[in-house]
């Protein structure tokens, strides 16, 4: 490997900047092709014993935010996990937000 004749370190490799064309997301901030993202494309609407179920699991209030499959974003791991107790077919998609995935809808 030839080294940099400045700094005599060996040269940097340099990613491209440019987004791919077409419908692609980010997925642990690599482009995916957007047919092929691991969500659902529409989850099922909460049930009451769902929203019970959830409201009623203990955790604390630390923000580390969970991406999961259903376009939802959990606050930490814990309600991820309550999420899942409570039946929600879901994984984790990202740990972080889920910003950048998919198109954001204003309710």
């Amino acid at each position: 490997m030839a080294l940099n004749a400045t700094t005599g370190s060996p040269p940097m490799s340099t990613r491209p900047t440019a987004r791919p064309a077409g419908d692609f997301v980010l997925v642990n901030n690599e482009p995916v092709v957007g047919t092929m993202t691991p969500f659902v494309s529409a989850a099922p609407a909460a049930t009451q014993q769902f929203l019970d179920c959830f409201g009623r699991c203990p955790t604390t209030p630390e923000y580390n935010p969970i991406c999961a499959s259903n376009r939802q974003m959990y606050l930490n791991e814990q309600k991820f996990n309550c999420a899942l107790f409570c039946g929600a077919d879901i994984r984790i998609v990202r740990r972080g937000s889920c910003q950048g995935l998919f198109p954001m809808q204003r309710g």
